[in-house]
């Protein structure tokens, strides 16, 4: 019996060891999202985002959000239920944002689409170091985890 247990966890030990540490999940709060890009409906071309760092969104613990659309800012609360509750696989979200003072960006920015995507949201999901969020009535917005300042990714 002792022998099986002591073999058991050899096999467990060597299994994290080949298929390495598991990498931390990450959630909604705690994390800056950089916008990645954006579908809206059907026959439409995904937008992409040519500079995710001007475009982030970051939700605090207690039902805040702030929002950075190039030169623009938003802030305001969100509310989400979680994917059991919410019926479905995703997680249920809403944003209310409070009344940002009207920026101009210039030609090129995609403030705009971004913060009325934003408005839109109807729920979302994280795999991995990507978060999707749902539009209503339709169409996705797609965000990566930045990586904190100070912070590298490991050498080869």
């Amino acid at each position: 019996m002792f022998a099986a247990a002591v073999l058991m966890t050899a096999f467990a030990i060597l299994a994290v060891a080949v298929a390495g540490p598991r990498p931390p999940g990450l959630a909604l709060t705690g994390t800056v999202w950089q916008w990645t890009g954006s579908t809206t409906g059907a026959g439409e071309s995904p937008l992409g985002v040519p500079d995710p760092a001007a475009y982030t969104v970051q939700f605090s613990r207690d039902g805040a959000f702030e929002a950075v659309a190039d030169c623009a800012r938003a802030t305001g609360t969100y509310r989400t239920v979680p994917a059991g509750r919410a019926g479905g696989g995703t997680n249920a979200l809403q944003l209310e944002a409070a009344p940002a003072s009207p920026a101009s960006c210039g030609a090129e920015s995609l403030s705009q689409p971004f913060l009325e995507q934003l408005g839109s949201a109807s729920r979302y999901a994280i795999a991995g170091s990507q978060l999707t969020i749902t539009l209503a009535p339709q169409g996705t917005m797609t965000f990566g985890a930045a990586v904190p300042v100070g912070t590298s990714s490991p050498g080869p």
